[in-house]
């Protein structure tokens, strides 16, 4: 692919779904530059990536942006992974570069300012999920009418072959405790976990994650005396989170606002079955075949899910398996790469 690549995103090297992606964007290429604004100084290099680092100052990433943007041309890609930089791209756009910006979640599905907008007019969109696309269409009735595509997110493979789930029936919920993102979940399935417990006899919940709710959360756990039948484990690095996927008999996070939910792509490369509620989770999971979907919110039809699928371990454990077939077939990082590269405009 002719001309430069210059990625510009939050963040990179987090483990945030925004570095995530923003890795995924910059690895289908063989070169790029990319301006992060909350990554330090210190960062320069990362892959076939030059990094410029901004350390979270704004003006500092607005005054990269428009240095970078002096030597751009009509054979540019500037590539947006967060709407809220989209106006930052306004200086390669005016040299002729091509732009495109990703719609990802809960900042695409609000109004967007005037100069937003400005920047939005002059890009290819494409969204994480066609939920997310429908939320920012609701959200933004202007662009009602815009050609959005849709290009779902990819995880690399697993090394090996998936592995059986042993030991009692577990749940794994994997996301951040944060009182700003209280969609995720948590706070249904401890609601729910007794009930759970009840029905299927050594039946546990395990907690991926951490942030500045989970105080909260454990003292709620206590207070709904569920002692030793909900573990929270913290935040985990690559190799413990993955042993977690094994070990579990099945994922499960039911989130209101999912812009598209990575974690059931992990869980699904494990060869894990998921419930998630209906929303972006109903593009990745398979209602009855690879997974549960529930209703957002409906306490009842979650406790009968969860309790279904932790009785029948072998039915389970054949959903699961069906999951790792669509994870290799659908939501690969190489399958990423082609779908994001063959939606981006041409560039003369």
């Amino acid at each position: 692919m002719s001309g430069s690549i210059v990625v510009l995103t939050p963040n990179l090297c987090g483990r945030d779904g925004i570095s995530r992606l923003a890795r995924l964007v910059t690895a289908a290429f063989k070169r790029a530059t990319v301006l992060a604004l909350h990554e330090p100084a210190s960062v320069t290099q990362m892959g076939g990536a030059a990094v410029r680092g901004a350390g979270g100052r704004s003006a500092r990433f607005a005054a990269a942006a428009v240095r970078a943007a002096a030597s751009a041309d009509r054979h540019t890609r500037v590539i947006v992974t967060h709407l809220h930089l989209a106006p930052a791209a306004l200086p390669f756009v005016a040299r002729g570069a091509s732009l495109t910006t990703i719609l990802c979640g809960v900042e695409a599905w609000k109004p967007v300012s005037r100069v937003q907008r400005a920047a939005l007019n002059r890009a290819a969109l494409v969204a994480i999920s066609s939920f997310t696309r429908g939320r920012f269409t609701s959200a933004n009735a202007r662009f009602a009418s815009r050609a959005i595509e849709v290009c779902h997110l990819g995880v690399e493979p697993s090394a090996g072959p998936a592995r059986e789930a042993d030991g009692p029936p577990s749940a794994l919920i994997v996301g951040r405790m944060a009182r700003d993102e209280r969609y995720k979940g948590h706070d249904p399935l401890l609601e729910i976990w007794g009930d759970v417990a009840a029905a299927v006899p050594g039946a546990c919940l395990r907690i991926v994650g951490d942030g500045d709710d989970r105080a909260r959360l454990e003292q709620k756990a206590a207070a709904l005396g569920l002692g030793d039948r909900v573990t929270f484990l913290g935040g985990l690095d690559e190799g413990a989170l993955q042993r977690e996927y094994e070990r579990c008999t099945a994922f499960v996070m039911p989130s209101r606002d999912e812009g598209f939910g990575f974690v059931f792509v992990e869980a699904m490369r494990a060869a894990r079955a998921c419930v998630g509620s209906r929303g972006a989770a109903s593009e990745i999971i398979v209602d009855g075949d690879t997974g549960l979907l529930v209703e957002p919110g409906d306490r009842a039809q979650l406790l009968d899910s969860i309790t279904r699928i932790l009785r029948d371990r072998p039915a389970t454990a054949a959903m699961g398996a069906r999951g790792r077939a669509r994870f290799l077939q659908q939501f690969t990082d190489g399958q990423f790469r082609e779908r994001f590269l063959a939606l981006l405009p041409v560039v003369s």
